[in-house]
C-alpha cells in the first residue's frame, strides 16, 4: 500500500464512525421520543376511562338473573350413575338433583364448597351413599350440615382424588 493512501483511509473510517454515531443517536432519539408519547397517551386513555366511568351508567350491562323455577325448566334429571359413569358426555351440562348437606368443606362470604348426599328421586330422608361436591360462588343462602337442599348445576368433572362429580351451582333452594 502506498503511503500516500493511508490518510484518505483513515478519514474515510472516522467518516463512517461519525455517520454510525451520528445515525445511532438519531435512533435513540426517536425511540425515546415514541415512548414518551405512547407512555403519555397512555396516561391520557387511563384518565379518560377513569372520568368516563365516573358516571351514574353503569359501564357493563348487567346479566338477567334466572328463578330458580326457570334454571330448573333448563336442567337434565339425570341419574347418579349416569352423571358419573359418562363423566365425559355430561361435562357442561345443566343437571338438577336433591340432596342433603353431608359435609362443608370451605366457606368464605362468598364462596362455598360442600358435599351433597343426592337422590334419585324427591324423596325426603334415606339418602344414598352416592356424593357430589358443589361448588357456589355468591350464594345468598345460609346452607348448613343436614340441610336439604334442591340444586340445578353444571358438570365440571370428576374429582381425581374421590372419584365423585363436581358441579358448579346455578341454583340452590334450602328447603
Amino acid at each position: 500500500m502506498d503511503p500516500e493512501q493511508q490518510p484518505e483511509a483513515r478519514s474515510g473510517q472516522k467518516a463512517s464512525w461519525g455517520k454510525a454515531i451520528l445515525l445511532s443517536v438519531g435512533l435513540i432519539a426517536l425511540l425515546s421520543i415514541g415512548t414518551y408519547f405512547n407512555y403519555t397517551q397512555g396516561k391520557l386513555g387511563d384518565s379518560s376511562s377513569a372520568e368516563g366511568s365516573s358516571g351514574d351508567e353503569p359501564t357493563t350491562t348487567p346479566v338477567p338473573t334466572l328463578t330458580f323455577t326457570e334454571w330448573r325448566s333448563e336442567a337434565e334429571t339425570i341419574s347418579y350413575d349416569t352423571l358419573l359413569g359418562d363423566a365425559d358426555q355430561n361435562e357442561g351440562k345443566t343437571v338438577y338433583f336433591r340432596g342433603q348437606v353431608g359435609h362443608i368443606a370451605s366457606e368464605t362470604e362468598t364462596y362455598i364448597e360442600m358435599w351433597v348426599y343426592v337422590a334419585l328421586d324427591d324423596r325426603t330422608e334415606g339418602w344414598g351413599e352416592d356424593q357430589v361436591v358443589l361448588h357456589y360462588r355468591d350464594f345468598p343462602a345460609r346452607v348448613v350440615v343436614d340441610d336439604i337442599i334442591s340444586f340445578v348445576a353444571v358438570m365440571d368433572g370428576i374429582d381425581p382424588v374421590h372419584h365423585v362429580p363436581e358441579l358448579t351451582v346455578k341454583a340452590l333452594e334450602v328447603e
